[in-house]
């Protein structure tokens, strides 16, 4: 990851530009009515917005600027297209990964674990490393390849003990030669691991050269994972691709503030978060929406797309208003609740689907009845926003171009808290955000 100004720099420059416009981001979406958020829209801004081509909404997060926009909008674009720094892919000329014709992945799952392999073991020739720690294994499909394809002899550690009885069975069906060389263990990992995978490595007179590596080291654990690196002498390459930073542990929370135990993690970030108040913007909304899909996704949606998911996103914005003028809390009771999937769902379907899809919960905690009443406050406040629909599109075109800057202060935070320490880092895409929408990994070696 090649930045042109030192990550000092960089971070207060992205968070001051975070601060002054975290009306595009610090709220959940589902609160985009509750908060007003439509209203930071300028009047000047309306009607050239809302002529807006699908082409152009969809080249907004690229840096597209129309010369007929408001002054102030396009100030705005431009202030965000010079924050975005571009992270290189990681050029290495082996061809991906053939899989086993049995194993059944979905393509994003194929498209991992037929590319991290070759970044890992392109690492790992040049470091001379032969043993490597595999964290968050699950089945073992990364664990199983790295054998198979490079002969890696394989610590494969996973939280889940389920995930580990069905890696063993994959093994022993697929894979049963590679019994002395892969070596599944359920051990969850915390900052206290390092001695535990130390004490595995003897047991098995594996502790020479190793590498760390993980696919989909999910909120905490690839901050944990950059600790035990440093704290293992003998474990020269670590690959990890970080992902799931929404679900960080938090230290503090408040209605206005947020804290947050492994981030920042660089001192460089630290200063300048404290001296910004970065618990007060840079909360969980920033985290989830630095895992939002990116804009080489966001550019290939059609004009039905962005329409239904326009609906989608009003739709659930509005239930939230109702619910929270009642004093109720919405909960879903089930994934993906409620969301049509045509461009002509109408209001009139998803409130008589909400029973189903949706509940309400009291402040005492009990059930309420979303009745007739609640059903006809929504259809009112949906006769009152649909005119302003389209702006929901526009917010979600702005956040899209944002996304990648808020990523970029997360994995560069855990870059630099290694390079703090004297320990070479970068940051590369790895695999097709197309495909793979958490397509970065952290690469460092010692």
């Amino acid at each position: 990851m090649s930045f042109h100004k030192d990550a000092n720099e960089y971070f207060r420059e992205v968070l001051t530009f975070l601060r002054e416009e975290d009306w595009l981001f610090n709220y959940p979406n589902t609160h985009i009515f509750v908060n007003r958020i439509l209203d930071n829209f300028k009047t000047d801004w309306i009607r050239p917005l809302r002529c807006i081509t699908n082409k152009e909404l969809n080249d907004i997060p690229e840096g597209f600027v129309n010369s007929n926009w408001p002054t102030d909008f396009k100030e705005l674009l431009v202030k965000i297209a010079a924050l975005k720094q571009e992270i290189q892919h990681y050029n290495c000329s082996q061809q991906p990964v053939v899989l086993q014709p049995q194993v059944r992945l979905s393509a994003k799952k194929a498209h991992e674990i037929s590319t991290l392999p070759l970044v890992i073991h392109d690492m790992c020739s040049k470091h001379n490393v032969t043993v490597l720690v595999d964290v968050g294994a699950g089945i073992g499909y990364l664990s199983l390849i790295l054998h198979e394809n490079y002969n890696y002899k394989v610590l494969a550690i996973e939280g889940s003990g389920e995930k580990v009885e069905l890696a063993l069975k994959y093994q022993a069906k697929f894979y049963p030669s590679t019994k002395g060389d892969v070596k599944f263990v359920h051990h969850f990992i915390t900052e206290n691991s390092a001695t535990t995978i130390e004490n595995l490595l003897s047991e098995r007179n594996w502790k020479q050269n190793v590498g760390i590596v993980g696919l989909h080291t999910c909120a905490d654990l690839s901050v944990t994972v950059l600790e035990i690196f440093q704290k293992l002498s003998y474990a020269k390459v670590m690959v990890v691709m970080p992902c799931c930073y929404h679900r960080m542990e938090e230290r503090t929370l408040t209605p206005e503030q947020e804290q947050f135990k492994r981030f920042p993690v660089s001192e460089t970030l630290r200063s300048v978060y404290g001296s910004l108040n970065g618990e007060s913007f840079l909360r969980r909304p920033f985290l989830r929406l630095a895992c939002q899909q990116t804009g080489n996704a966001w550019k290939h949606m059609s004009e039905e797309m962005h329409a239904l998911h326009s609906k989608n996103c009003a739709f659930r914005a509005i239930l939230e208003e109702v619910a929270r003028e009642g004093n109720y809390t919405v909960r879903r009771l089930k994934r993906k609740s409620g969301k049509g999937n045509d461009s002509n769902y109408t209001m009139d379907a998803y409130v008589s689907n909400l029973k189903i899809t949706h509940k309400l919960v009291t402040s005492e905690g009990t059930d309420a009845e979303i009745d007739s009443n609640f059903t006809a406050k929504m259809l009112e406040k949906w006769a009152e926003y649909k005119e302003k629909c389209y702006l929901v599109e526009i917010l979600t075109a702005l956040q899209t171009a944002i996304q990648s800057i808020c990523e970029n202060i997360v994995l560069l935070d855990r870059a630099q808290s290694l390079k703090e320490n004297g320990i070479n880092c970068d940051v590369y895409q790895i695999t097709n955000d197309r495909i793979s929408p958490r397509c970065h990994a952290l690469l460092a070696n010692k």
